[in-house]
């Protein structure tokens, strides 16, 4: 028999992979749902993930409609993006069982606890846990987060936000006309809301020489950047944290960890941070021992703030029903990352939004007089005079509408479930309309929250323009969104919504009434961009280099 010669082979073999790599693409269930071809040969996940990405996701839904296919390249498998109201109420909410957070997604959410439970042994939060044990945490954080609850916080909220104010008028006079990073303040300033009202600490964020202020503002700013770096073994790590003895996971986690530049950075941040959650979390418990829940009036913030309320109430709970330490560790993990990271940064675009649109600060300033006028002397605006400015709220919700501080959030679909459309898959193969859409088992599906907030068919033409008027004039059952707020998907919707929305507005709103009253802002020359990474990050172009760091400065602070 006569032999293959290499030349003869290599065609051959070149030949039937292509045929069985094409065999398996042709079975793909999603082959006739439009979507982007990926740019690398590896799949979606690059463009995806770009830090550069934003006019990707924000074009998703009119370029391909709100369904898209997402090829997964060479290796990996396809995926779904999904912007379509009626899919999106299935999955967040009435079959959102059957939509858990993919592994990667729990990996990203617990950063808020990502090396906590591998090196510390510590449970999952609320934002990643599923079924009753969710419920349960829940049921615990929705407490805390009441309007009624959060609107007694106020007087905390206004000590933070007038040191804020006396640190920048003390630069401001000091240096008139200083490009100021507020970027910097804002941050400071989130931080130690979400110490003070949040867990009950001060950071002395205002104080230049607060070492604790530094290692802690260290450790939380970086480890959301460095979590974006680890992306690729989240799974791994969520594999891990299952290894027992609890010692013996710790012991190879560090030195798992020493060759690997951003995980010992990540080690770094988690030894920063953990030991200030346990010192609270141990004192709350030593007061509640010795002297009851009265004896809490005494602590820091008067025992208001949300963690020492939570350990009270898991004090209080029957054995049934109480959480272990380390789920109340992951809690307030989840109730700092989650109060500071986002915050600070809407905080940053709404000061770049009203220096460059001098009108709308004009118009803003003029308000919060008009309702400043009606206190007495000294008095401050309260919880209720800031909900009653329609100026302000609609500027807030429009601002959080357009620039949702998180892109997308992902699930893994664990069974096959049917999902309803609003608007119908138009075939690439047929030009068929498909009018309910099946997801099958293990498929990653994209929650494109940015995106539906700027769907043209949702938000009408000008979805895409910031306009504050559109609150103004319209009602929110307009929109065809699930309603966590106003109709759109910034704070997720259902069981998974952002427990924190009225904290973060109320925040949101009392920051800026102090900031505008006292303060005009003015932009830099240069321009700024917004890249994605967990949350959205500033960069003045031409300085990217220089990372989120003096990225959102204004040319003039001045006083008034």
């Amino acid at each position: 028999m006569t032999g293959l010669s290499s030349s003869s082979v290599f065609p051959l073999l070149t030949a039937a992979c292509a045929a069985i790599f094409a065999a398996m693409k042709s079975k793909t269930p999603y082959a006739y749902i439009p979507g982007p071809t990926p740019s690398t040969v590896v799949g979606y996940l690059l463009d995806l993930h770009s830090p550069d990405a934003l006019p990707w996701h924000f074009n998703m839904p009119e370029e391909y409609g709100h369904v898209a296919r997402l090829k997964g390249g060479l290796v990996g498998a396809d995926a779904l993006y999904i912007t379509d109201p009626a899919a999106l109420n299935a999955i967040l909410i009435r079959q959102q069982a059957w939509f858990p957070e993919s592994t990667e997604f729990a990996g990203y959410v617990n950063v808020r606890s990502i090396l906590f439970p591998v090196l510390f042994g510590i449970s999952d939060g609320v934002a990643s846990v599923q079924g009753l044990e969710h419920k349960k945490q829940r049921k615990y954080m929705d407490a805390l987060f009441t309007a009624n609850r959060v609107s007694k916080l106020t007087p905390i909220f206004y000590q933070v936000a007038h040191q804020l104010e006396d640190k920048l008028k003390a630069t401001v006079c000091e240096s008139p006309g200083k490009v100021v990073d507020m970027l910097d303040y804002l941050t400071r300033a989130t931080l130690e809301i979400i110490g003070t009202a949040g867990i009950g600490h001060t950071f002395n964020s205002f104080d230049d020489k607060s070492e604790a202020f530094d290692e802690f503002h260290g450790a939380i700013t970086s480890v959301l950047p460095l979590a974006s770096r680890l992306f690729l073994v989240l799974p791994f790590l969520e594999s891990w944290r299952k290894m027992r003895p609890v010692w013996l996971r710790r012991t190879l986690a560090y030195v798992e960890t020493l060759p690997w530049p951003s995980a010992r950075k990540f080690r770094a941040a988690v030894d920063a941070m953990h030991p200030v959650y346990v010192d609270l979390y141990k004192a709350r418990q030593q007061v509640l021992e010795e002297g009851g829940s009265a004896a809490l009036a005494d602590t820091a913030a008067g025992g208001k703030d949300l963690i020492t309320s939570m350990i009270q109430a898991n004090w209080d709970a029957d054995e049934a029903h109480k959480m272990s330490e380390d789920t109340v560790l992951a809690n307030m993990g989840s109730i700092v990352h989650g109060g500071q990271e986002t915050t600070s940064s809407s905080l940053a675009r709404f000061l770049t939004i009203i220096a460059e649109n001098q009108n709308l600060q004009k118009r803003l300033r003029e308000e919060l007089r008009e309702a400043k006028a009606k206190k007495a002397a000294g008095e401050d605006l309260d919880y209720n005079d800031l909900e009653k400015l329609p100026l302000l709220d609609a500027v807030v919700r429009e601002m959080l509408r357009i620039y949702s501080p998180v892109t997308f959030v992902w699930r893994q679909t664990t069974k096959d479930v049917v999902v309803p459309l609003t608007y119908p898959i138009r075939s690439t193969i047929n030009d068929e309309e498909t009018k309910e859409l099946l997801i099958q088992q293990g498929t990653a599906v994209y929650l494109g929250m940015s995106a539906a907030n700027r769907s043209t068919a949702i938000w009408g033409n000008d979805a895409a323009e910031f306009k504050p008027e559109r609150w103004l004039n319209r009602t929110q059952g307009e929109s065809k969104l699930p309603r966590a707020y106003s109709g759109m998907m910034t704070f997720l919707s259902g069981a998974k919504v952002c427990p924190g929305k009225t904290f973060a507005l109320l925040e949101m709103k009392l920051v800026l009434a102090v900031l505008l009253l006292s303060f005009s802002f003015e932009p830099i020359s240069a321009p700024i961009d917004w890249r994605m990474g967990i949350t959205l990050e500033p960069r003045v172009r031409g300085r990217e280099n220089e990372g989120i760091s003096s990225s959102s400065s204004f040319s003039s602070v001045t006083l008034h």
